[in-house]
């Protein structure tokens, strides 16, 4: 399993390579901080994203056939959870931002590029690479768990600077510790959905409206 932590400190190195190249060139604002922040994790999660989507490792055959069945299967659990995360979204930009731009940046990162970045890296690509040297799915739970809290970790220049930006009082390792405890619930909840139902859909789900009532 050490191939797959040498894979996420790459991302993670990558990731903050990409965010300081574009900080570079931007003014050092919280709004520029964050749009950097949004960037970077997305080319970093597509362009992961397409590599490991044509391995049979991380993307194998039996996989490609559950997903279209879940299709059919899950149909009806997918639109209530996708109702609550479009109400969840709602009612936080609506209630928690105040319409500030700082915060609905804040809140695109933590509540929707970031579960769609850690589900499709986690409960997906993952999950099945695990799944392939185990033959028990509560094992693969526990160990994708394990890592996407330690993947926290990663997260540190992110909320860091943030904190810095906006002259907070708070200190990063308290900021770092009480997300690590939110990605345990995070896991476990998204980690059963996967567990359960097979389907991602329904792990993106959950993790955006778990993100919006904590926000």
């Amino acid at each position: 399993m050490l191939d797959c932590f040498l894979i996420l400190v790459i991302l993670q190195l990558v990731r903050i390579i990409i965010k300081n190249v574009l900080l570079s060139v931007l003014n050092f604002t919280a709004i520029n901080l964050n749009i950097a922040n949004i960037i970077s994790i997305m080319i970093v999660g597509i362009s992961i994203f397409l590599f490991l989507r044509g391995s049979n490792l991380f993307n194998p055959a039996g996989y490609r056939l559950t997903q279209m069945s879940n299709k059919y299967d899950n149909k009806n659990i997918r639109i209530i959870f996708f109702i609550l995360m479009l109400m969840s979204l709602a009612l936080t930009i609506i209630f928690k931002t105040d319409y500030v731009f700082y915060e609905i940046l804040i809140m695109c990162l933590s509540a929707v590029v970031v579960p769609l970045y850690e589900e499709l890296l986690f409960r997906q690509y993952l999950w099945n690479y695990v799944n392939s040297f185990v033959e028990n799915q509560k094992t693969t739970w526990i160990i994708i768990s394990i890592i996407s809290v330690l993947f926290i970790l990663g997260y540190w220049d992110i909320i860091s600077q943030n904190l810095e930006v906006i002259s907070s009082d708070k200190f990063a390792i308290d900021v770092v510790t009480s997300k690590m405890g939110l990605g345990i619930l995070i896991a476990a909840a998204t980690g059963f959905m996967k567990y359960k139902y097979k389907d991602i859909y329904l792990c993106i789900f959950v993790h955006i409206i778990i993100s919006c009532i904590v926000f």
